[in-house]
This record gives C-alpha cells, sequence and structure tokens, in this order.
C-alpha cells in the first residue's frame, strides 16, 4: 500500500510558515496604535480622542483588537 501521509510534513510547514506571516501581520497591525497612545498622551502627535472622537474610538480599537487576534491565531503554535 502506499503511504500518502508522506506529503503531511511538508503542508504542515507551508501552513506553519503562512500562520508565522499572519501572526507579524497581526503585530504590524496594531503596532501603530499601541505607538499612537503615548505619543499622544505626551503630545507629540495630536490624541486619537482629537482625530476620531470619543465615539470614533470603536475605529482604532477594532482594527487593534483585529491585528492582536490575528496575531494570536499565527503565533498560537510558537
Amino acid at each position: 500500500m502506499e503511504n500518502k501521509k508522506a506529503s503531511l510534513p511538508n503542508d504542515q510547514s507551508n501552513s506553519s510558515r503562512l500562520l508565522y506571516v499572519a501572526g507579524w501581520l497581526g503585530v504590524v497591525i496594531a503596532t501603530p496604535f499601541f505607538l499612537w497612545v503615548p505619543l499622544g498622551l505626551t503630545g507629540l502627535v495630536p490624541s486619537m480622542i482629537d482625530v476620531f472622537g470619543i465615539v470614533g474610538l470603536r475605529l482604532p480599537a477594532g482594527v487593534t483588537i483585529a491585528g492582536l487576534l490575528l496575531a494570536a491565531v499565527g503565533f498560537h503554535r510558537v
């Protein structure tokens, strides 16, 4: 009989590499918002409240959480 699972490690290698790239993509998506908060508090850049308003803070919060979730999925085996 043929062993059809011989290509499985190669497939896992490709999928783990793709997940690793997705994890770093999530970190890259979330990083600007993490940097914006302390820079906005020090006055070097306009604060998020000045740019988005109180109600509009949902947009950067949603993007940051999406990036963090993508990073969590990408790095779950690291």
